[in-house]
C-alpha cells in the first residue's frame, strides 16, 4: 500500500510540474524548430541569391567579352542592362562591384570619363569589400584628375591604405602631381611608391624609375640652362671699368 501511494504521489507530482511548465517546454520546442527550419530556409535562400548573380554575372561577362573583348552596341546594352539588374538587386554583392569595375574600364577606354566617374563612385558608395573599395578609390582618383578636377583625385588618396596598395596610390598620387605642373612633389611620390612596392610587383619598378628620372633629368637641364644663362648675363665689376677709365 505505502508503495503503491508512493507512485501515486509521483504521478501527482509529476502532473503538477507538467502544470506549471509543460507549456514552457512546449513552447521553447516549437520555438527551436521554427528557428532551425528558419535558418534552413535562410540557408537556401542565401543560396539560391548567391547562384542567381553568379548566372547573372557569367551572363554580363560574355556580353562584355563578346567578340575578342569588343562587343558591338547591342552586345554593351546586354551588359550594361544585367550589370543594372546586378545593382538593384544585389547592390552589396560582390558581382555587382565587379560589374561596375568593369564596365567604368570599358568607358575609359572609350574617353567616356563621366560614365567611369559614376561607375566607379557607384562601387565606393556599395560595395562591402575593402580591397574593391580601394580599387575603385585609385581609379576614380585617376578619372576625376582627367577630368579636369585633379584636388579632388588628390583627396581621394589621402589617408593610410593597407602595404598592397601603398606604392599604387603613391603612382597615382604622383601622376595627378605632375599633371599640375608640380613637378618635385611628383617625383617625390615616384620615389615613394618605389620604396612601398611589394616583392609581387616587382614589374612596376622600371616604370617608376623611369617616370622618376625623367623629372630629375629635367629638373638637372633647368639648373644647367640657368647656370648658362647667368654666366652670359653676367656684367663687369664697376671696379674695373674705373680703372680703365683712370688709365685713359
Amino acid at each position: 500500500m505505502a508503495d503503491h501511494l508512493t507512485e501515486q504521489e509521483q504521478i501527482e507530482t509529476l502532473k503538477r510540474w507538467w502544470a506549471e511548465n509543460g507549456k514552457g517546454i512546449v513552447t521553447g520546442v516549437v520555438l527551436a524548430l521554427a528557428g532551425y527550419f528558419g535558418y534552413q530556409w535562410w540557408q537556401n535562400s542565401e543560396r539560391a541569391k548567391a547562384e542567381e548573380a553568379s548566372n547573372l554575372y557569367q551572363n554580363f561577362v560574355e556580353a562584355v567579352s563578346a567578340n575578342g573583348g569588343e562587343p558591338d552596341n547591342k552586345q554593351m546594352t546586354t551588359a550594361k542592362s544585367i550589370s543594372q539588374q546586378l545593382k538593384d538587386e544585389f547592390p552589396k554583392g560582390i558581382y555587382a562591384s565587379h560589374a561596375a569595375l568593369r564596365l567604368a574600364a570599358e568607358a575609359a577606354e572609350e574617353n567616356d570619363l563621366e560614365s567611369a566617374e559614376k561607375e566607379l563612385q557607384w562601387v565606393l558608395d556599395n560595395t562591402q569589400e575593402e580591397t574593391l573599395k580601394l580599387l575603385a578609390k585609385r581609379r576614380l582618383a585617376a578619372v576625376m584628375a582627367a577630368r579636369g578636377k585633379p584636388d579632388e583625385g588628390l583627396k581621394l588618396l589621402e589617408g593610410a591604405v593597407p602595404s598592397s596598395f601603398a606604392a599604387l596610390f603613391a603612382e597615382t598620387r604622383g601622376d595627378i602631381l605632375l599633371q599640375k605642373g608640380e613637378e618635385a612633389g611628383a617625383r617625390a611620390a615616384y620615389q615613394q611608391a618605389l620604396a612601398q612596392l611589394l616583392p609581387e610587383q616587382a614589374e612596376s619598378a622600371q616604370l617608376l624609375r623611369l617616370k622618376a628620372e625623367s623629372l630629375s633629368a629635367q629638373d638637372d637641364g633647368a639648373e644647367d640652362k640657368s647656370e648658362v644663362q647667368g654666366g652670359e648675363n653676367e656684367v663687369e665689376p664697376a671696379d674695373a671699368g674705373a680703372e680703365e677709365s683712370s688709365e685713359q
